[in-house]
């Protein structure tokens, strides 16, 4: 009778082997009713990195707890008993010779590998295969790795990532620092286990079996045309070797892919950069054939220009569906493949498109990516690569802006490029709204709109939006459509300064709260001009929503001496109380009797004010605590307010 798994030999093994055996007690129970019934063999067997090695140290424990005695390897045996089991660990590796050996002897023997038990000539073994672990389990492995609570969309990506493969998990425990790196570490690490197992696999399969695994890692999943077109196999060919990589626990079907993305990431680090890049150039062009989208991921992944003339228009419309999704840096990567391809019809809107990421997303433009964008889009370019530049000198203007003596004037002639013509457009605008002109503002907007770039736009935005201040409806969608922008640049606290300031004169601050929280407008901000219109406009929210210290701060930080002698005003008054909703349900007379009991008087005097009896009184508050909810009287100033 075997002894339970407690602190011995057992139990010192599980804990050597730390996390592998996480999940892993149903198979620890069948090895040990195995062993301790009276010495049978046993086949541990399943992928790379399900911890065969690591069950199987533990089948050797169990072994000598049963009073068994374990021997390693195929070396000569002297004196075997029925006593003796032999443990052999990476049975597929062994030789013809030792696999010979191994089919003469007749004891118990203990065996782990990523093989077929069939092919075994063990007599009577218990099979016990390795199957993932589930997302409980790999919960657990990262809790002990880093002693914290793992949120579940972690569990999820390493499950996923390792195919449920304790050995792989813990080699990628063992590569990242901490939880907050794991999602961004993934797709880089190199295991050296996985690696492992790809180059013996490549030592033992056929050249198209190796052709076919390579394009798959680089396709992540494809139909059987595709996969073998990428691979250059005919399609027989293709599905012959693609079973040999089931048969190896390379690939699974259903889709046909690659057995787990760590598994894939392996292959794709074992290729050399030459092949990869092959490999990529014909995923683009069979995918592009077949017109689907994932065509401009392959090329972004090219180290090299494709030169096809579809490549350029495809990563401009990825680039766009990035940018619509959310996902600016990959909108990025796109429009850069498309900079480096021979100049096409669309490289003009490339480059505008680049620039447009630098200003609206904060993204740093690299060392010589400016100098490609203005070679592929030209004079029209010039305007729009300065944008940046321009708007943060038009930030650097402390305290009011020097408005041009005819601002009108400056608009109607203002030139289509050049480095002045954001200053002049600002500030020709804003001298026109100072003068009560936002008509003439409305009338020039369309005709400037039709040939402005970037940051030009925005900054027409936010003009016509004090232009059309008293239309709230307007207002509020321009800037629905500003706030797309960086926050950093003048144009959007130009425009929010407006927005604020619309919602005030139509009665509705409560709109504003969630725009400022996003552009993160709620705090101290620059001391430039654009910022003072926005903290003048700002106290005068506070003002309006009852706030009248945040209002003083605004308006004396903005030097606006009438609101703050106004915020002053309201912080001597003695604050009304807010009439809370359940008054309303009151009759007057019993509101006059609440208010009473609100300023502290008893039930006599409230009888005797009203000639009344003080039972009277009773009733009527009783009848105020049934229609408020409550049972006792000093419950009524938390649902009415204090007097």
């Amino acid at each position: 009778m075997v002894s339970p798994l407690r602190p011995g030999l057992v139990g010192s093994a599980v804990r050597h082997a730390g996390g592998l055996l996480v999940g892993r007690e149903r198979e620890i129970a069948v090895l040990t009713d195995a062993l301790g019934g009276g010495a049978r063999s046993c086949v541990v067997h399943g992928a790379t990195g399900m911890g065969k090695s690591a069950l199987l140290s533990v089948a050797s424990s169990i072994a000598v707890r049963s009073g068994l005695r374990p021997v390693r390897g195929l070396r000569a045996l002297s004196g075997v008993d029925r006593h003796t089991v032999l443990v052999v660990d990476d049975v597929e590796r062994l030789s013809g010779d030792e696999a010979e050996r191994l089919e003469r002897f007749r004891g118990a023997v203990l065996l782990a590998g990523d093989c077929d038990p069939d092919v075994l000539a063990v007599v009577d073994a218990v099979r016990v295969p390795l199957r993932p672990i589930g997302a409980e389990a790999v919960a657990e492995m990262i809790r002990r790795r880093f002693d914290a609570e793992v949120p579940p969309e972690v569990v999820a990506l390493c499950l996923e990532y390792s195919g449920g493969a304790p050995g792989v998990l813990s080699d990628v425990l063992d590569l990242v620092t901490d939880l907050e790196s794991v999602r961004h570490a993934l797709p880089g690490l190199r295991l050296p286990r996985l690696l492992r197992a790809v180059r013996r696999s490549r030592e033992v399969l056929d050249a198209d079996a190796v052709a076919v695994g390579r394009a798959l890692a680089v396709l992540g999943s494809a139909p059987l045309d595709v996969l073998g077109e990428v691979a250059g196999t005919g399609s027989f060919r293709t599905l012959a070797a693609f079973e040999r990589l089931v048969d190896a626990r390379l690939a699974v079907a259903e889709p046909m892919r690659v057995r787990s993305p760590a598994l894939r990431h392996a292959i794709r680090h074992e290729m050399a950069p030459e092949v990869r890049e092959r490999l990529h150039r014909a995923a683009a062009q069979v995918l592009h054939r077949r017109c689907d989208p994932s065509a401009a991921d392959h090329v972004v992944a090219c180290a090299r220009p494709v030169e096809a003339p579809w490549v350029a228009p495809a990563l401009h419309d990825a680039a766009r569906v990035h940018r619509a999704a959310g996902r600016p840096e990959q909108a990025a990567r796109c429009l850069r493949a498309a900079l480096r391809e021979p100049r096409t019809e669309v490289a003009q809107q490339v480059a505008v498109a680049m620039a447009e990421l630098h200003l609206r997303c904060g993204i740093a433009p690299r060392a010589d990516e400016l100098a490609r964008q203005r070679a592929a889009a030209g004079e029209w370019f010039d305007a729009v690569v300065l944008d940046w530049q321009c708007d943060e000198d038009l930030l650097g203007f402390a305290g009011a802006p020097a408005v041009p003596d005819d601002p009108e004037r400056v608009l109607r002639e203002l030139p289509e490029s050049g480095p002045r013509v954001v200053q002049q457009l600002a500030l020709a605008g804003f001298g026109l709204l100072q003068r009560g002109s936002e008509k003439v503002v409305l009338e020039l907007a369309p005709q400037l709109r039709s040939r402005l770039v970037g940051a030009e736009r925005d900054w027409l935005t936010a003009l016509e939006m004090w232009a059309r201040r008293d239309d709230h409806a307007a207002v509020s969608a321009l800037m629905r459509d500003l706030a797309q922008a960086s926050p950093l640049r003048g144009c959007v606290a130009l425009g929010a300064a407006a927005f604020v300031a619309s919602c005030v004169d139509a009665g509705r601050p409560g709109e504003v709260r969630e725009m400022l929280v996003r552009l993160g407008y709620t705090g101290t901000l620059p001391p430039v001009w654009t910022c003072t219109l926005l903290l003048h406009q700002r106290a005068r929210l506070h003002l309006a929503l009852g706030s009248a210290r945040a209002a003083l701060a605004d308006a004396e930080r903005a030097g606006a001496a009438e609101l703050a002698d106004q915020a002053r005003a309201a912080l001597t008054r003695r604050p009304r109380p807010v009439r809370s909703a359940a008054w309303d349900g009151l009759t007057p007379h019993e509101s006059r009797i609440v208010s009473l009991v609100l300023e502290g008087e008893t039930n006599r005097a409230i009888a005797a004010r009203f000639g009344v009896t003080q039972r009277a009184v009773e009733l009527h508050l009783t009848r105020v605590y049934r229609k408020v909810g409550i049972s006792r009287r000093v419950q009524l100033s938390s649902v009415f307010g204090t007097a």
